[in-house]
C-alpha cells in the first residue's frame, strides 16, 4: 500500500496567505439597492388632487357619501364616517383604476 503523503498548502512568499483573514470586528459595507422601476411612495391625498379636478373629486365624494347614507336606510348622525369613507372609496378608485371597477362587487 502506498504511503499517503500529506501536502501542506501553499502560501506565497513572505509566509501570508492569497485571502487575508478579515479582522473579526470588521464588516463589509454593502451598496444600498436601488430599485428603479419601483413607484416612489405617495399618500393617497396628494397623488390624488395632483390627479383630478378638486371640483370633480368633490363631487364624487359626496356621491358617494349620499350611496352610503341610502345603503343604511338614510339614518342621520354618520355624516362624518360616510365622507371619510366616500373619500378613502373615492382615492382608492382614482389611483388604483385598473384593480377596480364594477367586476369587485
Amino acid at each position: 500500500m502506498a504511503a499517503k503523503t500529506r501536502t501542506k498548502p501553499s502560501t506565497p512568499k513572505g509566509g501570508r496567505s492569497a485571502h487575508p483573514a478579515a479582522h473579526p470586528r470588521e464588516v463589509p459595507i454593502l451598496a444600498p439597492e436601488v430599485d428603479d422601476e419601483r413607484d416612489p411612495d405617495q399618500p393617497f391625498e396628494e397623488g390624488v388632487r395632483d390627479s383630478i379636478d378638486p371640483d370633480l373629486r368633490h363631487r364624487m365624494v359626496s356621491e358617494a357619501a349620499f350611496r352610503l347614507y341610502e345603503e343604511r336606510g338614510c339614518v342621520d348622525g354618520y355624516e362624518l364616517d360616510d365622507w371619510l369613507q366616500a373619500e378613502a372609496d373615492v382615492d382608492h378608485l382614482v389611483l388604483n383604476p385598473k384593480g377596480s371597477g364594477a367586476s369587485e362587487r
